[in-house]
């Protein structure tokens, strides 16, 4: 995937948030909230893109805490919820801390630093929007018109029972299975139909597909064997490059295991 690919928020769910985080910022400089009527045009634009881009940066922290270390089984909504409420409780010392920085304290009393009652008080007030903004942000993320059914279905799909996250893509997309990638707490699914951006979490993907299914060639990619073209090796970095033109790296620690398998399944070699 290209540069351009990567930022692209249609693409990725990385473009996305940064796409989200510049337009919520944008509102909040042309709403501009009474605290911050003191500041400039640039310090409003600093301000607000500080406090925007840190709970972005909490929440998705959180939520890859959440998703693959603390409950990798938990609802993907629930799991959502929680990092918003996590990601708002620590963004409230750095808001207060911004707002004193930044803009200063309205009230003289308050010049000497701000009190717990301060604290929860902020949190509270920035808990439950934006948590909601979190969760509005990974709902719109996947409003999408639905997409007309393949013609037929893809030869070869019936050999093993489908995934579940198979379900979860656009119906014009549900090809064979070719590649699976992680993308924080997104799934990046392959088929020989097109690749498409699904709430799942990579461990729960691959425990559908079982243990024999396919090669995981690096913590954050899994492949079918039977669509790998190539298997390079350039400057001590091993990638395979699929049917479909997509390449992924190869981690250092399965270099061994994956060579042996593509050798057993498809006769391929490193060059």
């Amino acid at each position: 995937m290209t540069l351009l690919e990567r930022i692209d928020p249609t693409r990725t769910w990385l473009g996305f948030l940064g796409a989200a985080g510049m337009g919520l910022t944008a509102l909040f400089v042309f709403l501009e909230p009474t605290p911050t009527q003191v500041l400039s045009l640039p310090g409003l634009i600093g301000f607000w893109t500080a406090h925007v881009f840190l709970f972005l940066a909490l929440a998705q922290g959180c939520q890859v805490l959440i998703s693959r270390h603390v409950s990798p089984k938990a609802n993907p909504w629930a799991a959502i919820t929680a990092a918003g409420i996590m990601a708002s409780a620590m963004l409230a010392p750095m808001a207060l801390g911004l707002d004193h920085l930044m803009v200063g304290p309205l009230d003289p009393a308050e010049a000497e630093g701000w009190t717990w009652v301060e604290l929860i008080e902020e949190w509270a007030s920035l808990g439950a929007p934006a948590t909601l903004v979190w969760l509005g942000l990974n709902a719109v993320r996947f409003l999408r018109l639905p997409e007309p059914e393949p013609a037929s279905t893809p030869q070869g799909t019936e050999a093993r029972a489908e995934p579940g996250f198979m379900r979860r893509l656009p119906p014009g997309r549900r090809g064979q299975l070719i590649a699976l990638t992680a993308e924080l707490h997104y799934l990046r699914v392959y088929t020989t139909l097109g690749d498409s951006l699904i709430l799942q979490g990579f461990g729960e993907a691959l425990a559908q597909l079982g243990p024999q299914a396919g090669i995981r060639i690096h913590r954050s990619h899994w492949i079918d064997p039977a669509f790998v073209a190539e298997v390079t090796r350039d400057r001590g970095r091993t990638n395979v490059r699929l049917s479909n033109g997509l390449v992924l790296p190869v981690a250092r620690n399965r270099r061994a295991e994956v060579a042996a398998n593509l050798a057993a399944e498809t006769g391929l070699a490193q060059t």
